[in-house]
């Protein structure tokens, strides 16, 4: 007879990593005996209980699709506008600041998640499921095992300090920042991004439209309300979120090297002195209010030297690693440490589990998507104050996610890593990491200016194209030919970018009569290194490079006529009628065309591809 103690999977850990992995393996291996150890007992609070409330599209998928909870998300929890970027002169009303942002609820949802509220929901699930859930448990130690004996968990109760061991044949860490495996092992990594934070939460809808001129809150179809609101600075930026339960999340975050966690997280009463000297409109609309709790963290980006294990150990979500929470990638990131650890589950159980495959799941996360997402962050936040080049760099970093991390993982590919696919992903990795460094440099060298126009992604074909292909479901074979073009035209942008900073960096150098074409992945932007660094010496034919820059138009010069009718017009006969025919002929058109198909024919309507020998 099996030990009451004795299970196939104990989860350290009962956070949205734990609960969402437990979930999953109820729904892809349902005989798994799973338990799960949490020092929390229910009910969790709604309040301040933990950061992280905005979800974007993979999470969202995971959440949805994956662990099949999109009803209870429509249900209990807020819709998300995208995310919202304000820049600007900090003393400025918003309403005179840069915008970058969409009107229209995307057809791909996203949700802003009252953390406390989804746990508390999930916890409710456990017993429904089989899940064996020990709350109100501290883990004081795992011993791990060789070979097939189970991996010892040794738990003490917070209320009695009476102690237990469970046994499991895999054992996952999901206890966040206490990474007590990486602990364990010395797997401990620096990120190298020194960015900190403090947030808390006020009781009721704090609302952005509320604190500008009452004609700025006519200018967007949808309430601003509900977008992740990003007020940003030099060094900084400023989150406001609204949830479900009717509170509203605010929350500072910088980079330590140039507001220290010390000048504004030590208490409520700081923080809001830090926003009177560099945010005073928003401090004037907050100081009236009073906040339902109050939480900090210094130094919150970390990694790992590994995360999945063929001795039968994992670790999920914050137990893993941590960027940074501006582009809201901490759900992401469970899904994708969530899947592979059950399929490493998986093949454990047909006696397929190998060191390769362990390794290959290592490489892909840790070294491809992990560095991928920390060049968005990694000594960019001095940039945060020039408006053109954020909305450049947020379209950018967009597209990038849309078309590699979101496409390996919706397409299967992660789970059947190729030297093809990390062949691919090292060139998405490198050419993503010198357009970082030349938004950098670039933001170092020209003053800070406005933007001709309110930026507006769902205007740019390119970005159009990606956000239609979410929907997709496409072969290996289709999936790498497209994540190819998608890379060729990543790259004539690069060019197009490259360029544009010259143009405003280095206005009388002779390079700019002809704009030649240039080798991407060597580029820099100093002119007295382009022979050294190889700028100018291509490895891929020349190509039009201009068709890729027309996504920007409007963003560093202001639109010709051309532009207007081409990208603005049909953009502006979509908001008609409050996005009638965005919302039913568009939404529409998705669905017969885009929705679960290959759909590989449609992007020649919306961009043109050019053959690049390879």
């Amino acid at each position: 007879m099996t030990d009451r103690n004795d299970f196939d999977v104990v989860i350290c850990g009962g956070g949205m990593a734990g609960l969402t992995l437990a979930r999953q393996l109820h729904l892809e291996l349902p005989d798994c005996k799973v338990a799960i150890i949490d020092r929390l007992a229910s009910p969790l609070p709604d309040a301040a209980f933990k950061v992280g409330e905005s979800s974007v599209e993979l999470g969202t998928f995971y959440f949805g699709q994956v662990l099949k909870m999109e009803k209870y998300f429509r249900a209990n929890h807020l819709q998300k506008l995208g995310l919202r970027f304000l820049i600007g002169d900090r003393h400025s009303p918003f309403e005179k600041r840069s915008e970058i942002g969409i009107d229209l609820f995307p057809p791909v949802p996203s949700y802003q998640i009252d953390r406390g509220s989804l746990e508390n929901y999930l916890r409710q699930m456990m017993p429904e499921i089989g899940v064996t859930l020990f709350e109100g448990v501290l883990v004081d130690d795992i011993d791990l095992t060789d070979g097939g004996t189970p991996h010892l968990i040794r738990c003490r109760r917070k209320d009695t300090a009476e102690t237990f061991t469970l046994k499991g044949r895999w054992v996952v860490d999901a206890l966040g920042r206490r990474r007590m495996l990486q602990t364990k092992l010395g797997l401990r990594r620096e990120s190298g991004h020194r960015a900190s934070s403090a947030w808390w939460r006020y009781g009721g809808r704090v609302d952005i439209d509320k604190m500008a001129d009452p004609a700025w809150s006519k200018d967007n179809v949808e309430d601003r309300y509900f977008s992740t609101n990003h007020i940003m600075g030099r060094g900084y930026w400023i989150w406001l979120i609204p949830l479900g339960t009717g509170n509203t999340s605010v929350g500072i975050v910088t980079d330590e090297d140039i507001f220290p966690q010390n000048t504004y997280g030590k208490s409520y009463e700081q923080s809001l002195d830090w926003l009177k000297e560099h945010e005073p409109v928003l401090w004037k609309y907050l100081s009236e209010l009073t906040p339902l709790d109050f939480l900090s963290i210094k130094n919150c980006s970390y990694t790992s030297a590994q995360v999945f294990s063929h001795q039968r150990w994992s670790c999920v979500g914050e137990a893993g690693f941590f960027l940074d929470p501006l582009y809201s990638g901490g759900a992401d990131f469970i899904a994708i440490t969530n899947t592979l650890t059950i399929d490493l589950i998986r093949r454990d159980q047909s006696d397929a589990l190998n060191e390769n495959i362990v390794r290959d799941y290592n490489r892909l996360v840790l070294e491809n998507f992990y560095p991928m997402y920390l060049d968005y962050y990694k000594g960019m936040y001095r940039a945060f104050g020039h408006a053109p080049i954020i909305a450049a760099k947020m379209c950018w970093d967009t597209a990038m996610n849309w078309s590699w991390t979101y496409q390996v993982y919706l397409q299967g590919l992660i789970k059947q890593p190729s030297e093809e696919l990390f062949e691919l992903g090292a060139k998405y990795l490198a050419l993503n990491a010198h357009v970082q460094q030349l938004f950098a440099d670039w933001s170092d060298k020209v003053p800070r200016r406005p933007l001709h126009m309110v930026v507006d992604m769902t205007r740019m074909h390119h970005i159009m194209l990606l956000g239609l292909d979410l929907a997709t479901r496409r072969s290996p074979a289709q999936t790498i030919e497209i994540a190819r073009k998608n890379l060729d035209r990543f790259e004539e942008l690069a060019v197009g970018l490259f360029w544009q900073a010259v143009v405003e960096c280095y206005p009388t150098h002779p390079e700019l009569i002809r704009k030649p074409w240039i080798n991407a992945w060597r580029m820099v932007l100093d002119p007295a290194a382009w022979e050294s660094s190889g700028t100018l010496q291509p490895e891929t034919p020349p190509r039009p490079y201009q068709p890729m820059m027309a996504n920007y138009a409007g963003i560093f010069n202001p639109m010709t006529w051309a532009e207007w009718l081409n990208l603005e017009l049909p953009n502006r006969l979509l908001h008609w009628g409050r996005g009638f025919l965005y919302y039913h002929l568009a939404f529409w058109i998705r669905k017969q065309i885009f929705v679960n198909k290959p759909a590989m024919w449609a992007r020649a309507s919306l961009i043109r591809d050019y053959p690049v020998p390879k």
